[in-house]
């Protein structure tokens, strides 16, 4: 069976869980990265540009000249089973399947993906296959946004919407504060810099367009200054705040450990101004102070990908180390870790009750 084929079992199921991520290229092709991306640049949640502007970017310059160039770029990171993304996720499935299964619960536990198979109406559809009518939906992005929490939440109920019985969602909106969570990466930290000297710890976020922020901003709160320095019910689901509640969190769990340490977002794209500080301006800010031995985390993630393995991993520390860096520790991100497991074991099963 392909390994993008839905092959959980059949027997019937009361309950169900769908993890969510936005999914991968099936190949580290230029034809894979095409079919991927004809997927992700048609969600307007996550480009909210004029439909003719839209068409354009896609069909003239990123299908014809992106997609070759981020192929090989893939090919880098490819595990032999796979694209990191689709191999820990399946782990990931395979580990809380086990803690349902073990607990003796008719819970069935599936991967849906926003932009790759298996899509998330895929799976659903075997979720109504199998008889579950109650659902609950774990986008498995820790801090809220439009362009990927509530992409993923209006995918689910348009499928929904077309079953026979309508199943009982519950949804996991953000797990960004989540004890759980915050652990799993604590850990991930103290094991990976036990032995490592380095000066400062930076906190890398993916970046989203200033106008996303401004536009899910329904109390007028947000300026991209100190309105982020707390969570509060007036910004409950800035995502910028969110990222940063994040790294405080890490770093009071840490404690001493933790040393210097920031917030920095990545992978921005197009003219636009994205969330600040921009990470690989604020690499060679950290190294300005003299600060050359930079560890970097990447709790917007769960998995390590093409964000994380090639850009941080890659790009910026070559970046860093030709601009008179030492070192760029790029941290591993939770991937199939048993904490990790665990936590999205106990999050998904608090959630059914």
């Amino acid at each position: 069976m392909n390994r993008n084929e839905i092959d959980y079992t059949c027997r019937a199921m009361s309950k169900a869980v769908l993890l969510i991520n936005l999914g991968t290229p099936a190949e580290p092709t230029a034809a894979g990265l095409r079919a991927f991306y004809r997927h992700f640049f048609a969600d307007r949640l996550v480009f909210d540009i004029n439909p003719l502007g839209l068409w354009l970017l896609r069909n003239l310059i990123i299908l014809p000249l992106r997609a070759p160039r981020t192929a090989k770029d893939y090919a880098g990171i490819w595990l032999d089973e796979g694209s990191p993304l689709q191999v820990y996720s399946e782990r990931v499935r395979e580990g809380v399947q086990a803690g349902f299964d073990g607990a003796g619960g008719d819970v069935a536990v599936g991967i849906g993906m926003a932009y790759s198979r298996p899509f998330i109406a895929e799976t659903m559809a075997e979720f109504e296959a199998r008889g579950c009518d109650e659902i609950v939906v774990f986008p498995l992005y820790p801090q809220y946004a439009r362009a990927t929490t509530e992409s993923a939440a209006q995918a689910v109920r348009a499928t929904a919407a077309g079953w026979r019985s309508q199943p009982k969602l519950r949804f996991i909106d953000d797990f960004f504060a989540e004890p759980l969570f915050i652990d799993a990466w604590a850990r991930i930290i103290r094991d990976n810099l036990a032995d490592a000297t380095i000066d400062h710890l930076v906190f890398s976020y993916h970046g989203l367009p200033e106008a996303q922020i401004r536009k899910a901003d329904r109390n007028g709160c947000c300026d991209f200054g100190a309105c982020c320095d707390r969570v509060g019910e007036a910004n409950r689901y800035c995502y910028r705040a969110q990222c940063l509640a994040t790294s405080r969190a890490i770093v009071q769990e840490l404690g001493e450990e933790a040393g210097p340490w920031s917030s920095a977002f990545q992978s921005r794209f197009g003219p636009s101004e994205w969330i600040k500080p921009y990470l690989d301006e604020h690499l060679l800010e950290l190294l300005a102070q003299g600060r050359k031995r930079i560890a970097v985390a990447t709790p917007s993630f769960v998995t390590d990908c093409l964000e994380t393995l090639h850009e941080i991993g890659c790009e910026y520390r070559e970046q860093f180390i030709e601009a008179g860096g030492e070192e760029l520790i790029l941290l591993p991100n939770l991937n199939d870790s048993r904490e990790w497991i665990d936590a999205v074991y106990e999050m998904a099963a608090a959630k059914l009750g």
